[in-house]
């Protein structure tokens, strides 16, 4: 959950999904999941399972906040 203050933001640790970075930066969900991956969109992590080829994300509202000016809360 957001709480905004006159002075400062504070932000929760929840996930971003990926589809609403997509939508918020007007690209599709597999720039973001490739721009995350390559480390090139510094807005989260992704995570490549072990035995698979799926990888798992995380975007942080703070980092996607910094990134984007955007603002999400949950």
């Amino acid at each position: 959950m957001l709480n905004m203050n006159e002075n400062y933001l504070v932000f929760s640790g929840g996930n971003v999904p990926i589809a609403i970075v997509a939508k918020i930066m007007k690209k599709d969900k597999h720039f973001v999941r490739i721009g995350i991956q390559e480390k090139w969109l510094p807005i989260g992590v992704a995570y490549k399972n072990k035995n698979s080829n799926e990888f798992s994300y995380y975007v942080s509202p703070k980092k996607l906040y910094e990134y984007t000016g955007y603002v999400y809360s949950e």
